[in-house]
């Protein structure tokens, strides 16, 4: 059984860390050349602010999928919020339930925020697929390390 639900970053990092791990490998830790090292007390602040939201994908239990959402005010249109994708990922063995974790998140999020934006890597180019779930390219994030 597949179920998806909003749950505390700390109770689940643990977890999910594996999940981290692969998403990480995709492409954000060759450009950045850092390793994984989480602000544990940022990420629980981030979520006691209701700004930081960890969805988990599950099957029979275990953790198969997240999904992290930041919601923040637009401050150039007062009374506006967007929800920014800050990573989404769906173990490969399980991708064939890819789409419920992306039919949950846009019903979670159209109940928080007017807007919603992403960044799609290079590395692993899903644009198209993007695409066809509506969003459309707006700009490119370019990326320099100092």
């Amino acid at each position: 059984m597949i179920t998806i639900q909003r749950e505390k970053w700390i109770d689940c990092i643990e977890e999910l860390m594996p999940l981290c791990k692969q998403v990480f490998e995709l492409g954000e830790s060759g450009f950045t050349g850092l390793q994984l090292n989480f602000d544990v007390e940022l990420f629980e602040h981030c979520e006691q602010l209701d700004s930081f939201h960890c969805l988990v994908m599950r099957k029979d239990g275990a953790a198969i999928g997240f999904h992290w959402i930041f919601i923040t005010p637009m401050l150039r249109h007062k009374g506006m919020t967007q929800a920014h994708t800050d990573a989404i990922f769906v173990d490969p063995d399980y991708r064939n339930h890819s789409a419920k974790l992306l039919q949950f998140s846009e019903q979670y999020i159209k109940e928080r925020a007017q807007f919603w934006t992403l960044a799609n890597l290079a590395a692993n180019d899903c644009q198209a697929m993007w695409q066809r779930k509506g969003f459309q390219p707006i700009e490119t994030i370019m990326f320099k390390k100092l």
